[in-house]
């Protein structure tokens, strides 16, 4: 199992946005698609960096609406864009490489996700603790 490909267990062709995008498209997307971490890229599609929902919270924290639910204020995430403030050393894996190493690297450098990119640095896929905790879950249940 440790020495199978990342390409087998990540989420493919996840979603990704424009460094010039507000952090109110970081925002409708988190919540729409119930994602914690998005990839961004330039023009070209070439992976710069990734965004988080903790730095989403970091930039504006949510507020409790009237139906109990939070909500970001969108003025005030308007008024900053990504290439303000997102990390742009960020650590990606191949498809190829193993999932041992992707486990190695997301828990050595407490990453909450790594992108998977293609040779010419574009986003093909993206690995998360969610989807590692599912492999071991599913590995767990075959012990039994």
């Amino acid at each position: 199992m440790k020495n199978r490909p990342v390409k087998e267990f990540m989420v493919k062709d996840p979603i990704t946005l424009n460094i010039d995008e507000s952090f109110c498209s970081v925002a409708e997307i988190f919540k729409e698609k119930d994602i914690r971490h998005l990839p961004i890229v330039n023009s070209s599609g070439v992976i710069l960096g990734v965004i988080s929902q903790r730095d989403l919270n970091r930039i504006a924290s949510p507020e409790k609406g009237p139906d109990g639910q939070y909500v970001y204020d969108a003025d005030k995430l308007s008024q900053f864009i990504l290439k303000q403030h997102v990390i742009q050393k960020v650590i990606t894996l191949s498809p190829e490489d193993t999932i041992e190493k992707a486990t190695e690297l997301m828990a050595m450098k407490k990453l909450g996700c790594i992108p998977v990119v293609d040779k010419e640095e574009h986003v093909v896929g993206i690995l998360t603790v969610v989807d590692l905790l599912k492999l071991l879950l599913k590995i767990l249940r075959e012990q039994n």
